[in-house]
Order: C-alpha cells, then structure tokens, then sequence
C-alpha cells in the first residue's frame, strides 16, 4: 500500500505545472561545477556553481539531470552528462583512464545517432587528448579535490547541454532501449505488465543514511529470495512504478512542509489530492514548531486557531476534513530505510486525536506541547540523538490514533525525573510532568472504554482522572505525597534562601519510590525550617502550617508512609509536587502584587 500511495503522489506531481519534479530517467542532484564546451569540443572553463548568500552559501545547485542510479563495489558505473571530474576528465590517479573511457562508451552510445551541435560537441569533447589543455591548474586540482557533479553548457547557450530537446530524446529512447531487455511481469503496484526493476531507488535526505542514499526495497542477501528470483526482482515492481515511488519519497524527504524530524525518525505525509491548507494543519499537528519557519504568517495564524478549536474538541472551519492523509515513519538501516510506522486517516479523524492529544499532556504553567519538544526530556542532556527509535514511533502513532503510550515513555519519563531531578531548565519538571499526566490518564480513559461494567469504567475514570491544575481533593497516596513533598521543599527554600542542595536534589528519587524511609525524617526538618521561618516571616510560616496540615490529614491508615509506591503513583507523586509546586509559587506571586498594590495606595493616600 505504501508504493501504491506513493506511486499515486508522483503521478499527481507530474501532472501539476505548478510542481518541477523529474519525469522517468531523470532526477534531481547537487551539481558543484560547470564545463563550458566550444563546438569542436574543447573545454573552455569551469565555473564552481553556488546558491545562496553569507552563511546560507551552497557550492553547489541542484539541477534535474539524466537520472543516477546506484554506485557500488569496484565497477564502472558512469552517469550521463551529469558526473563527477574522475569520469568526465580522467581525475583519478589509480583507475581515471578506466573510468573516462567508461563515459566515453556510455556517451557514444547515447549521443552516437544525434545530430545536434551540443552532442556532437560532447562526443568531441571525449575524442580529443587536449580536452583541459585550457584549465589553469588550479582549477584542476579543485576539480580533482573537491569532488562534486559536473555538467555541461555550450558555448553561447543560455541552457545546460542536458537540456537541450534533441539530447533529452536520444537520453529517453536510450533508457528505453536499456529497459527492453529487462526481466518483465507483472507489477504488484499498478497490475501493469511490464519491465521490472532490479533495483529500487535510491533515497537521499534521511539523517543517519548513507550519503549517497537508502532503499526503501532491497533484497541483498539469498535468505530473503525466493523462487529463485535475486534483488529487487523479488518485489515485482515495474521500473515504471518504482521510479515514481522512489522519487515521491526523495521530494518528501527534501520538504520541509512535507517532512518532520524526530530523533532519528524521520516523519513524511502527503494527501489524497492537492490541500495547501490542509497540509498547513498537518504539519502543525506533527510539529507545531515547523510553523514559526512558514512564509505566509496569515495562514500561520489560522493554524494555530485550528490547534486551539482542537484542544477544545471543536470542528475545524475553513478546511477539508474528508482529505485523507498519509504518514509514513522512516528510520536508517545502514543502505536501507526502515519503516517504523504507516498510518492513514481523514484530517477530521486525526485532529479529533490531537485534540485529545493536546488535553492529556495539558499541565499548569507547561507551554511546550509538542511532541518532539516534550519527546526531549527523555533524553540525557536533551540530546535528539539519544531518542530511542522504538519511543518516538510508538508515541507519533498514539497522537495520531488515540491510542495508548507506549509504556517505555513512562519509564523513560520516572527514570529521567529521578536521575536529574529535572535541573536542566525552568520547564522540564513541568514537561515530564506533563507527559506523566498523559500517559495515566490515557491508560484510565481507554481503560475506562474497555470496561466491561459501566460502574465499573466511571470508577476507574474517576480514579485516574488528573486535572491541568492542582487537584486538592485528589486522594490517590502518590499524589498526595508529591503535594507534601513541595511544601516541604518550599519551606526549606524560604527558610534558608538558596542552598547548594535542596531536599529535591537528595531526596526526591527515595521519597518517590520508598516514602516510608524518607518522610519522617524530612518532616522533623521541616519542623525546623517553620520554626526559623516564623521569626522573619509569621505570615509565610502560617500559610506553610496550613497547607502542611491540610495534606497531612489525607494521609489515612495504619502507616502514614507507605514503605513504597508502584509505578503508577510514582507518576501520581511527580504530578502532585510539580502542581502543588506551580500552585504555591503562583499564590506567592498574587500575594507580592497585592501587598505592592496595597504599597501604591497607600503613598497616595500620605501624597493627598
């Protein structure tokens, strides 16, 4: 289904004028030079081609040239009218007398019945021994050096040689001919009789592949064949097909509005159909950070609107919620792309998700809600190189289906909390908080909906249900605890002002997992720092009293402190105190900016 789809894409792509996307035999490449050819094939200069200005320069543009196809092993594989300075110029100090002849032949072959002036300049250009006698040698060494693709232009022409009508006919009645004698059956894609391909496209543009590209069918080992059948063979697409799947796949990647990266994961998505504005909303559902990179700001605005109707479970306006959209998850695998992930649905289907995406991870004072932001703070040092594969595709596809996290974000998350304890900068307590809240009470909802009693499914919600803001009558013990542990470490703050070490940064990991040992001893110094807080500041240490007194008796049973808490109320704890925490800091912000207010009031009142 998935070269189906793309196979549809390419097709579509070729038929918009709007879209400058290669036809059959052709493709897009990095060309660094360009050779300036006289009629009787003498090389006049070479020019370095570059794009862009300042730190955006390029040495390099990329042009639509005769198609290349894959190098490997110790062969001649030469590329027509588009190639490197060790085929065209026999720049290689081991084999370049091989490989320029290797070119010649390919360019005899094609250009050997062509009238044209261009052709025939080519063909020249390969017969005579002189051929850089005009070079400086400097230019020779940067050809030699540098490396690079070199095409070619005729003297006085304002177009590459490739382009010209005549070269471009000769180059497609070549690659047919070429196609002929090729293996031929039927295609699984199209169902079309025809030449099958032996080897799938390459794919450039996905980080962690080789350079020189990945595929996204390859059979390179006798385990994986069958029927005798070697290569691509085994996958019976037509070379037909296989182009136009593989060069969809290389525009994707090459998008930035078609293409998002996550860790290691690259993330692609295209429409049934041309949506320009629903793509806008796509991308902004798979990173909302993508936006801020948009040109058309109206539009950006628009999207962000349709983000917050989708928090809101409202229906989208101004788009087609029918346009069916495609995502498809790749990872590298050495010369392979690995797929991670493939999933389709409408717009409409996929917002509803997201929506319920962006109400789960939802949290006080948290405004990071992107999946690859949050997606960080499992990472040591928030390195995106550190992501495991396995957790971002797993964690994509329950955004986009509403279906449960996996449970490696959870552990990932607790474990990341207890390590660092979150220190790395002022939002991560809040982000991982946040991903916390997701996880449980995805796992309750659709827990809930599984439930084979409706008494049943309302109790376990209303159990596992966490609000955005702190919760005061939430009695679940690991919440409960998470609310005492902030106070506590408020109180030590406001008593002692900075210190190297804050109850956090020791005791959060045991009070976390084995409160019982931890507690007692941290309520006794609480007990002092209150002590010490009540002379400087009665008002403070009264507020601090109450609160510890209120979460104190919702701690009920034999045993105050449980010797330890299991995974779930672990996350409960961290929820609780990063609530709790925003919760007191809030109140103490709306407490300095009355006692200010009261300040004003009073000078104006002595002024009058």
């Amino acid at each position: 289904m998935i070269l189906q789809e793309l196979n549809r894409y390419y097709e579509r792509l070729l038929a918009d004028p709007e879209r400058d996307v290669p036809a059959r035999h052709w493709s897009v490449e990095k060309a660094a030079w360009e050779l300036k050819l006289s009629r009787d094939g003498r090389l006049l200069g070479a020019y370095q081609l570059t794009a862009g200005t300042g730190k955006e320069l390029r040495r390099f543009v990329s042009l639509r040239v005769p198609e290349h196809t894959t190098r490997s092993g110790t062969g001649m594989l030469p590329f027509f009218l588009c190639d490197n300075a060790a085929y065209l110029l026999g720049y290689d100090e081991k084999r370049g007398p091989d490989k320029l002849a290797s070119a010649h032949a390919l360019h005899e072959a094609v250009l050997g019945e062509c009238d044209d002036e261009g052709a025939q300049a080519v063909l020249r250009f390969f017969e005579r021994e002189d051929r850089d006698a005009d070079l400086d040698e400097g230019v020779r060494s940067e050809l030699a050096e540098g490396g690079g693709f070199a095409v070619f232009r005729l003297d006085g022409d304002r177009g590459r040689l490739h382009e010209r009508p005549a070269v471009a006919a000769a180059w497609a009645s070549y690659c047919d001919g070429q196609a002929a004698g090729e293996v031929v059956g039927q295609c699984a894609v199209t169902g079309e009789e025809g030449p099958l391909a032996r080897l799938f496209p390459q794919v450039t543009g996905v980080p962690g592949a080789q350079s020189a590209g990945a595929s996204l069918v390859s059979f390179n080992l006798q385990s994986f064949e069958s029927y005798g059948k070697s290569q691509a063979y085994n996958a019976s697409v037509s070379e037909a097909a296989a182009f136009n799947a593989g060069s969809a796949l290389r525009q994707l990647c090459a998008d930035r509005e078609h293409r998002v990266r996550i860790g290691e994961t690259t993330v692609v998505f295209w429409a049934d159909r041309p949506a320009p504005a629903e793509d806008l909303v796509m991308l902004g559902i798979l990173d909302p950070d993508e936006l801020d990179r948009a040109e058309d700001q109206n539009a950006v605005q628009e999207v962000r609107a349709a983000l917050e109707s989708m928090e809101r479970g409202l229906p989208l306006a101004g788009v087609d919620t029918e346009t069916r959209y495609f995502v498809l998850g790749l990872a590298p695998n050495a010369a392979r792309l690995a797929v991670r992930f493939f999933e389709t649905s409408t717009l409409g289907r996929m917002a509803e998700n997201f929506g319920a995406y962006l109400r789960d991870v939802s949290m006080a004072d948290v405004r990071a809600r992107s999946l690859r932001t949050l997606l960080l703070q499992t990472a040591p040092m928030g390195s995106a190189d550190q992501l495991p594969s396995t957790l971002v595709n797993g964690c994509i596809e329950a955004m986009l289906t509403g279906r449960a996290f996996p449970q490696a974000l959870y552990y990932a998350v607790l474990s990341r909390m207890r390590s660092d304890h979150a220190r790395r900068n002022s939002w991560d307590m809040g982000q991982r908080a946040a991903l916390l809240k997701a996880c449980l009470v995805r796992r309750a909802r659709l827990g809930a909906e599984n439930s084979n009693g409706e008494d049943g499914a309302a109790r376990a919600d209303e159990e596992r249900s966490l609000d955005v803001d702190l919760d005061k009558k939430r009695a679940n013990r690991g919440y409960v605890l998470g609310r005492l542990f902030a106070v506590m470490e408020h109180a030590q703050r406001s008593a002692l002002g900075e210190v190297n070490a804050t109850i956090r940064d020791r005791y959060i990991g045991a009070a976390s997992t084995t409160p019982a040992r931890v507690f007692p001893h941290l309520l006794h110094n609480t007990q002092n720092h209150l002590s010490k807080l009540r002379k400087f500041n009665p008002g403070l240490c009264v507020k601090f009293e109450k609160a510890n007194d209120e979460i104190m008796a919702m701690l009920d049973g034999p045993a105050l402190f449980p010797k330890t808490l299991d995974a779930e109320d672990q996350g409960e704890f961290f929820v609780g105190y990063y609530q709790q925490r925003v919760d007191l800091w809030k109140k103490h912000d709306d407490e300095a900016n009355a006692a200010a207010d009261a300040d004003d009031t009073d000078d104006e009142t002595e002024t009058n």
